[in-house]
């Protein structure tokens, strides 16, 4: 009798955690924003906090100390197979006059000519782009990308500080790809 209660509450347990992860675990990236839009200054600093506590970041700030940079921006993802495809950053100010999304045309200024520019997948998905520079002057950059409404990291990448053009030697030069998969579900 024992055992067969023994077994009937294994059982009932094996479901319950298989349910679980079937509705609710890690799966793919955390889902991001379908458009822009203005931030509080509460959520402002809660992405920026969020992004300091990455390994990535904590990592440079035991290096750095509290010399380090964070501005904020918006990145469009367009994710394939739990892994990007593509990913383009804007300015935190785009809010005000929207991104881009499949092929637009536009009129140069001091032009009467339109030209067809490629905008934003439709199936792009937005997010908080915080870029910290650690070092003064800046050495090292870490990109995290987050979900200002869940605060879900959903991708991290690092490299040393650079501006202008890549020295020859080092335009194959990678940088580190850090993936929300790479975390535990956060």
């Amino acid at each position: 009798m024992r055992s067969r209660v023994r077994k009937g509450l294994w059982l009932a347990a094996s479901l319950l955690v298989v349910i679980a992860l079937l509705v609710g675990g890690c799966v793919g990236q955390p889902r991001g924003m379908k458009d822009v839009r203005w931030l509080t200054e509460d959520e402002k600093n809660r992405v920026i906090e969020i992004a300091l506590s990455t390994p990535e970041a904590s990592e440079r700030l035991k290096e750095y100390g509290l010399q380090y940079t964070a501005s904020l921006g918006w990145v469009a993802i367009v994710w394939e197979n739990s892994e990007y495809s593509e990913w383009r950053s804007f300015d935190y100010d785009i809010v005000e006059t929207g991104v881009p999304r499949g092929t637009v045309e536009v009129t140069p200024e001091g032009s009467t000519e339109k030209i067809v520019v490629a905008g934003v997948s439709e199936s792009a998905e937005f997010y908080s782009w915080v870029v910290i520079n650690f070092g003064e002057p800046p050495q090292w950059q870490v990109y995290v990308a987050v979900n200002p409404d869940t605060g879900k990291v959903a991708l991290v990448e690092e490299n040393p500080f650079r501006t202008g053009p890549l020295p020859p030697e080092e335009v194959n030069l990678q940088s580190e790809v850090i993936y929300a998969s790479d975390y535990q579900c956060l």
